[in-house]
């Protein structure tokens, strides 16, 4: 089958082709990926083996183990910090053994920066990841390595580059006893499991359904959770592409699901995004907020979960919406509707520009509440039409300001997030002002005070590059743009950012917290999933795979 790549995919390939091919970077980088891959093969095995031969006869290393760091017990006992400076002073090998002795299970190493000093001496910070399981007791470490890298002079046959110093940077190891999350899909889904809808994904639906309606490759529809029949159980919706039928799925008393969607009346075969159950008429029942197409479909509750009458709001052009979020912005008691889209067209078609800072996306819409299941488009009265065209997938409502209206960040994947301030109603986009733009490819938004100061944080989600990192920050890389529109294109392959909230504007402190590597982000999400009054992190990753293992 032939892959398709979202205009996404092409900022990495911006990325990889800023640095001219003079600079030789592709053929080290190709030359030092055959001794990690054996250096990779040879810790997780333990390291018993001959070593590969891919050290300098006098290749030293720091302590790599985690002894020493400062320890926090809880849920989980993890290990953490950052050592004191140190030189080598263990034989690299000596020192990898010593490592591997304290853990079991498979080792990935992957370079996310690139220090050229000479022709004979380079420097790559190495990010290492081990995961293993030891009896019940499971175990995941994730450390970055300074690895300093020689090859021999002019006058010797074997050129390689060989490992000639590995300094630990840091370290983080997470341990616990049995799993912390179970599988029951099967349990719970029953026959509906082996359904094909439900079982096989988008690649597989991708060109088997005729094209007129086929479902696109990227997935983007949608689900939401809540009571939607009034007995006390959570019910899931879940929207499917065009062509498949969306599922209801009612919770059972024995903890099953039965799907409903057909005799609710909501089994569309219609593209269905950004799905939400609230109520939106204060009826004391949920009703189902779904984004068919262009046209943001609100299906009424008749409190057993079946829905007859449906309220429909379009946008003035065709271009899908993809996500929806709720809040009662002018505070009349009822909630409202706010509705992002991403595409005029399809992938590949609407292309953005520049990437890095675009403003030529489809219109995002505001729709009052205005009662009597009738809803006004508002968007441009109450200033949300400003810098309102940036290629935008979610709105996340809060009151991040601590006035008592709610304010709305959108993330936006081409172009600056805004940060709209609700004032009495009206809105103004202080994301610049506020240093919370975050011009890195927003897939996600969500609000937590997870330091427990009174005031509302925001942790968007992004999109972290080791290739895209590498290249981005060599001297050689775009020479010939602006130092703001470099730093911008950099900024794209980063990964996801913790913004902390001090009042007189927000400081981003991902690194700090040790949260900013979240791979390909989707929606990442604050949650006390360890009830222990603690907002923890959820982030979802992955991208459609490439036909080739090293695929960027």
């Amino acid at each position: 089958m032939t892959r398709r790549c979202s205009a996404r995919c092409f900022v990495i390939a911006l990325i990889c082709v800023g640095v001219p091919c003079a600079s030789g970077q592709a053929d080290i980088e190709e030359s030092i990926s055959a001794p990690l891959g054996l250096l990779a093969e040879w810790t997780s095995a333990g390291g018993l083996n001959k070593p590969p031969t891919i050290f300098t006869q006098k290749a030293m290393s720091t302590d790599l183990t985690a002894n020493g760091l400062s320890r926090r017990h809880g849920s989980f006992l993890t290990t953490f910090g950052k050592p004191h400076e140190q030189a080598p002073r263990l034989k690299a090998t000596t020192a990898l053994r010593k490592w591997t002795s304290t853990h079991s299970g498979a080792v990935s190493l992957k370079p996310i920066s690139f220090d050229r000093h000479d022709s004979r001496n380079i420097t790559t910070l190495i990010r290492v990841e081990v995961s293993g399981q030891s009896g019940k007791t499971l175990l995941y470490e994730v450390s970055h390595w300074q690895v300093g890298w020689q090859r021999p002079s002019k006058d010797v046959e074997d050129r390689a580059w060989r490992i000639s110093r590995i300094t630990r940077q840091s370290t983080e190891r997470v341990t616990t006893r049995g799993t912390a999350f179970v599988d029951r899909t099967a349990s719970v889904m029953g026959d509906l499991v082996d359904a094909p809808d439900i079982a096989l994904g988008s690649e597989y639906w991708f060109g088997r359904i005729d094209n007129l309606g086929e479902p696109h490759l990227m997935g983007h529809q949608g689900i939401a959770i809540g009571d939607l029949n009034g007995d006390g159980l959570e019910d899931v919706y879940v929207a499917m592409g065009t062509g498949l039928p969306n599922r209801l799925l009612i919770r059972q008393p024995d903890g099953t699901v039965v799907d409903r969607a057909d005799d609710a009346g909501v089994a569309w075969l219609d593209d269905t995004k950004g799905v939400l159950i609230v109520d939106t008429d204060n009826d004391g029942d949920r009703d189902l907020v779904t984004a068919v197409g262009n046209t943001i479909v609100l299906a009424k509750n008749d409190g057993a979960a079946r829905f007859e009458n449906f309220v429909r709001m379009k946008a003035p052009t065709s271009a899908p919406f993809y996500g929806l979020s709720a809040a009662d912005f002018d505070g009349d008691g009822d909630l409202d509707l706010y509705g992002v889209r991403y595409i005029e067209q399809d992938y590949g078609v609407s292309i953005p520009l520049p990437f890095h800072d675009a403003n030529n996306g489809p219109s995002n819409h505001l729709m009052r509440n205005e009662g009597d299941d009738r809803f006004a488009d508002v968007t441009i009265a109450v200033g949300l039409d400003q810098n309102n065209r940036r290629f935008s997938l979610v709105g996340a409502w809060a009151d991040y300001d601590n006035d008592g209206d709610a304010d709305l960040y959108v993330a936006n994947d081409f172009g600056r997030n805004n940060l709209y301030l609700n004032d009495g109603g009206r809105f103004t986009d202080v994301a610049a002002s506020m240093g919370i733009e975050d011009q890195a490819a927003g897939m996600g938004a969500s609000w937590s005070d997870f330091d427990a100061d009174g005031d509302l944080d925001l942790y968007v989600t992004n999109m972290y590059s080791a290739a895209g990192r590498r290249i981005a920050y060599q001297p050689e890389f775009q020479t010939d743009v602006d130092a703001s529109q470099r730093s911008a294109i950099r900024g794209y392959s980063l990964g996801n950012s913790l913004f902390v909230n001090d009042a007189s504007g927000f400081v981003e402190r991902g690194d700090q917290a040790g949260v900013r590597m979240g791979r390909w982000g989707w929606g990442g999400i604050f949650v006390d999933w360890d009830n222990d009054s603690q907002d923890d992190l959820v982030l979802p990753n992955g991208f459609v795979s490439g036909a080739l293992d090293d695929d960027l």
